[in-house]
This record gives structure tokens, sequence and C-alpha cells, in this order.
């Protein structure tokens, strides 16, 4: 299921005034490449980035002006992806692709913090063929770990970058269903700017201005196609328009409206305080979880005349949140 490894080769720029390390981190790192700290210092120690005349390159480095550089990554090691029995549903499979529904709490693919319990493991042993890659074959499209819903999964390399095509046109259409925290009324369009948060490199931030300079902002997009509002939340229908790390989450929060269980971004524990809901009532909501799924996926098969569109129906947690909000 693995290919020969080759090196890869990454053109960027360095922006004026800003370290070297924390700019590799913010491309390379989580939510990217998925390099460790270690790994990133490994490159700039081994001299694996280039276009830059400075000699005994260090992570503090920073240019006095925009630099373009060049980073050899080295070649993926193949790793051994044990099949874990684990059943996944299955809604769609055909030669090309599969629409799978990931489960709450189980991590997409095997990364440095992983065991082999991922997404990835399971896939593994349920579905025969899927398109090579050292630690993330078949991944097109990634969901948080503590987020289930529905995936798209690449059966072969011809279709993963078909698939990563309509990605990158926005032409998979995603929407999602969340339970946020107080009875607000939301922009319905959201547009703005999304990065990694300097202080917390796990978190993101939202903001509708792009950032200083020298921090790599994303264009970020979602629509509130409809809002209900009970006594403590409201309930949030998503159409997700760019796919960015933790886009939802991340939103929600800067609007003050963080989703219920999201143990990141809110507080369930002060928000309960703030609405005085009972304790009993919170512990029950906090059992729910993380409110968010990714419920609904639709784009045109990139290889055959048809449309593909899926629905899942909300889990149960959903209605039981709903009546402790009222």
């Amino acid at each position: 299921m693995n290919k020969a490894a080759t090196e890869q080769i990454l053109h960027l720029e360095l922006p004026a005034g800003v370290r070297l390390d924390k700019f590799l981190a913010a491309e390379l790192g989580e939510g990217n490449q998925g390099l460790s700290r270690s790994q990133l210092q490994r490159l700039i120690e081994q001299g694996q980035i280039t276009g830059i005349s400075e000699k005994n390159l260090k992570s503090s480095f920073k240019a006095k002006r925009a630099t373009a550089i060049t980073i050899t990554l080295p070649p993926e090691k193949p790793a051994e992806i044990l099949p874990f029995a684990a059943s996944i549903p299955v809604l769609y499979e055909d030669e090309y692709l599969a629409i799978v529904h990931k489960p709450a709490g189980m991590t997409v693919h095997p990364g440095a913090a992983t065991g082999n319990d991922t997404l990835v493991h399971a896939l593994v042993g349920q579905i025969k063929k899927l398109a090579p890659h050292a630690e993330r074959p078949g991944i097109v499209h990634r969901l948080d770990r503590e987020t289930e819903g529905l995936m798209v999964i690449a059966k072969t390399d011809k279709a993963r970058a078909a698939l990563a095509g309509l990605f990158a046109d926005r032409q998979v259409h995603k929407t999602y269903q969340a339970i946020v925290w107080g009875s607000v009324e939301l922009p319905e369009k959201i547009d703005g700017f999304i990065w990694r948060d300097r202080r917390n490199r796990k978190k993101m931030k939202f903001g509708y201005e792009a950032p200083e300079k020298g921090i790599r902002a994303r264009e970020a997009q979602l629509v509130f196609l409809r809002q209900t509002r009970y006594k403590f939340g409201t309930e949030l229908e998503i159409n997700l328009i760019t796919g960015r790390t933790h886009q939802i989450r991340a939103t929600c929060a800067q609007l003050n409206a963080p989703i219920i269980g999201d143990a990141i971004y809110g507080d369930d524990a002060g928000r309960a305080k703030t609405y005085k809901v009972g304790r009993e009532k919170r512990d029950d909501l906090s059992a729910c979880g993380m409110l968010l799924v990714a419920k609904s996926i639709e784009f045109a098969h990139p290889f055959k005349r048809k449309k593909i569109k899926f629905a899942i129906e909300l889990p149960a947690r959903f209605a039981e949140a709903r009546s402790l909000l009222k």
C-alpha cells in the first residue's frame, strides 16, 4: 500500500521579521505536514533549507526582507499500518472512492502522538484498496478528532488528485450541525481570516481582518444556514465554504458562542455558571461530548456522470442537548 519514498521539495517565502522556526512550525507543523519540533530543527541543522545565505543557520533566524526559500523534506518512511478492529460505516463505495462516517473521538490518520486506532487503521481492515501514502492512505481531507461525520476517501492516486482538485476549487459542499453556548443571533455569512495562534500552537484564531504582518493567514468563509435558539444555547446549520483547520470551532469561539463540549476553544464550566445551569444539567451536557457533526457532503463524481450526495441523521446526543438547553 506504499510507494517508493521520494524527497519532497517545497518553495515558500519567509516573511520579513519572522523567526524561521515559528514560520516552519506554521507551514509544516501540526495541521499541515505534521512535522514535530525536533523534525523541523533537524531540517535547519542538516542544511535542508536553502535560499538563505547566512552560514550556520539557526532557528531564531529572521530575514530583513521577504526571502524565497527552498525546503527539502526527507523521504517519508513507509509505515506498517496494521488493521484495527473497528467497524466504520461505509455509506457508498465504488472503484474510485468511498463515503464513510467517522465516529467522534477517533483521529483520522497516524501521527507522532497517535496509536494504532486511527480511522486509517480501521479503513485498512475494511476497504481492500486505498490511494497509496506512507501514513495517510486514502485520506483527502480531515475532521478533528472530536468531530464525527462524513468523509470522502480516495481508493486510487487518480481519485485522490481529482478529489483534491474539487476541494481546492470549493466544489465539495459540506454541511455541519453544531450547538453553541448562549441564545445568540449570529451574522448569516462570516468572511474573514484564520491563522495559527502564536501563544498556543494547538489553536487557531479567527478575525475579520488579516493579522499583523508576518503571520500567515488564510481566507475563511462559512454561512449559517439556520439558527435555532434555546434558553441557554443556539443550534446552527453551517455551510463550510473554506475547510480550514478548526475553522468552525475558532470562528464560533471568536463570536463569543463556543461550541458546547469543545475542550480547546470553550469553557463549559464557566458558561454553565454564567447561564446559571445547575451542576447536574451541566454534567449531562458534558456527557454529550462536542456538539459538532459533519452531517452532509455533496459533489460531482470526478469520473462518473452523477452527483454524490449523502447525509446522516444527527446523533441522539443532539436531542439530549436540546432538552437540557430549553
